[in-house]
């Protein structure tokens, strides 16, 4: 986690301009002590003690750290982003970056496969609730330039929710849209060869969008497209012409 509550006055600082004097610091969501961790490496975090039993102190990578800050700082330089916040406490939900894009309440969530299925629907539900839009941003990765990917559950859901495509974080503001077209394998049976459709699916990038110029807010309701269903919700989507 990149902030914390100086546990002196309850001011929230994030790591990159707290100073070990500061301490102690703890965590708004457990309120259990958390350790400044600042170096020439990796970049400046706050660590839970173990045993680690709080939601938000478990399985942050350091990509996961520097793609928020990333956003973050890319959104405060931006006179289009108002009320630009890491990790606000929201009580049931904690978004890792938060803002006023236009004057859309927006949340924004960094998936890089941690969080279960079950949890993204949860916030996902939570934020819609709250009158917030949410949007799932995972990292681009090389896996994606292949003819052929193989989806995570999670990734075919947020294809499912979004309207038939993921964004995929690149830098700053920029976001990828991609579209999973579905693949068919030729399987020889007994009596007649047929079509399969594969687990794995053909990525469609479309062009490269930016978060404030590019997206909308939207509502949809609760929905199920076997085998896979979701809440209600909020979402900021993309105004890109379909390109696949």
């Amino acid at each position: 986690m990149l902030t914390a509550i100086r546990e002196l006055d309850g001011r929230k600082l994030g790591a990159w301009e707290a100073d070990k004097g500061d301490r102690p610091f703890v965590c708004f969501c457990c309120q259990r002590v958390v350790t400044l961790r600042q170096g020439g490496i990796l970049a400046p975090h706050f660590a839970h003690r173990p045993p680690v039993v709080c939601e938000y102190g478990k399985g942050e990578s350091e990509a996961h750290r520097r793609c928020k800050l990333a956003i973050y700082e890319s959104l405060s330089a931006d006179p289009r982003a108002t009320k630009c916040e890491m990790e606000r406490n929201l009580g049931t939900v904690r978004p890792d970056v938060s803002a006023y894009l236009n004057g859309v309440p927006v949340a924004i969530e960094v998936q890089l496969s941690t969080l279960p299925l079950a949890r993204i629907a949860y916030r996902t539900g939570e934020y819609r609730r709250k009158g917030i839009h949410v949007l799932w941003l995972p990292v681009y990765h090389r896996a994606l330039d292949q003819e052929l990917y193989a989806p995570r559950p999670w990734e075919l859901w947020l294809h499912a929710l979004y309207g038939a495509r993921v964004y995929y974080w690149l830098e700053g503001a920029t976001i990828l849209p991609v579209h999973f077209r579905d693949y068919f394998i030729r399987v020889r049976g007994r009596t007649r060869d047929y079509q399969k459709l594969s687990r794995r699916k053909v990525p469609l990038p479309g062009t490269p969008l930016n978060l404030l110029t590019h997206f909308r807010p939207q509502q949809r309701g609760a929905w199920a497209e076997r085998p896979l269903a979701g809440p209600a919700a909020r979402l900021m989507v993309d105004t890109a012409d379909r390109w696949y």
